[in-house]
């Protein structure tokens, strides 16, 4: 029988996933909707950037959250250990998306003749209160699970907290003219990026701090979801054989995260950065300007990557990602 933990869990991680799909629309129409594009004072860096790894962040941590609530476990309540990864991973969508938010509200603040007064700026206005409502709402059924004696812990640390004014600060006072060159531009990309992950991770290790547990990776996730599918389809065990090929054992060793960290990590944030990198160039095609080309370069595989790696360090045992050997 599912007990009311395992529901409401399971719940809120389907609620949350949900919210950061609308959070991943939005981050979308308003770039690309004309209307909403030639208003929208935040779609430049510093807060392009926090919305560009926001989104990603929240994807993520959303989608991680949801497949664990749903995969299969040895009983039909979901463990405590894995309960608590799934409500970590939901607190880092939600602040993924509140500090996204936040930066968002702090760029109209700032350039306020860009909007104000327009029928484009009072949809972008109406799209933004909607969604911070949104995300208020859901953080507080969120707030109901998370405050229950089980998942309290006492060693709490608030100093962290500082870092997220500190950073809406910097937004707040970021010299636009740095953008007007191409080592600018990069730099202002890369704070933006740094102010999603600090923030998100400070806010996130303030409420439900860390503590020594063991726990399921993202292996051990798939790899029960695998035996599902395993049981239910009957064809796929005679696929495995091909998995006993010498060259590709020896490749997947290689890159298993638990032996080799990096290996994989590095891999998928040079893939993940190279796909945007030619996305962006068929969608805007090839400048034969060489800084613009270098800036593309620079930000859709050097940033890309790098936000990748930083948020794997922050997050990687916070959100239970892999576990050693």
């Amino acid at each position: 029988m599912r007990t009311r933990t395992t529901g409401s869990v399971k719940t809120i991680s389907f609620v949350v996933f949900l919210l950061a799909i609308f959070f991943l629309a939005f981050f979308d129409t308003s770039k690309n909707i004309p209307l909403l594009a030639v208003v929208n004072p935040f779609a430049d860096d510093p807060y392009d950037a926090v919305g560009s790894f926001g989104i990603q962040l929240a994807f993520f941590a959303a989608m991680l959250s949801l497949m664990r609530s749903f995969r299969p476990y040895t009983t039909k309540e979901i463990p405590f250990n894995q309960q608590l990864l799934i409500l970590r991973g939901e607190i880092v969508a939600l602040l993924a998306i509140g500090v996204t938010l936040t930066a968002d509200i702090v760029a109209m603040l700032r350039y306020p003749s860009m909007w104000m007064n327009t029928a484009g700026g009072r949809i972008l206005i109406g799209l933004v209160v909607g969604l911070v409502s949104l995300t208020i709402l859901i953080s507080l059924r969120l707030y109901r699970i998370v405050v229950k004696p089980a998942f309290s812990f006492a060693n709490y640390s608030w100093t962290r907290i500082i870092l997220f004014p500190v950073s809406i600060f910097i937004l707040a006072i970021y010299p636009a003219d740095l953008l007007e060159s191409v080592a600018g531009g990069i730099f202002t990309a890369v704070v933006g990026m740094l102010i999603l992950f600090i923030s998100t991770w400070a806010l996130a290790t303030v409420i439900l701090p860390r503590n020594e547990m063991g726990y399921e990776d993202i292996l051990d996730d798939f790899a029960a979801i695998y035996r599902e599918i395993k049981f239910r389809i009957k064809f796929i065990p005679r696929l495995e054989n091909v998995s006993k090929i010498g060259w590709l054992q020896r490749f997947f060793s290689w890159l298993n995260p638990r032996r080799h960290k990096w290996n994989f990590i590095v891999m998928i944030a040079l893939i993940v950065g190279g796909s945007l990198m030619v996305v962006e160039t068929f969608h805007e095609g090839l400048s034969s300007n060489s800084n613009v080309v270098l800036l593309v370069f620079a930000v859709f595989l050097g940033i890309e990557a790098t936000g990748i790696v930083f948020g794997y360090l922050l997050f990687e045992e916070f959100l239970g990602i892999f576990r050693k050997s």
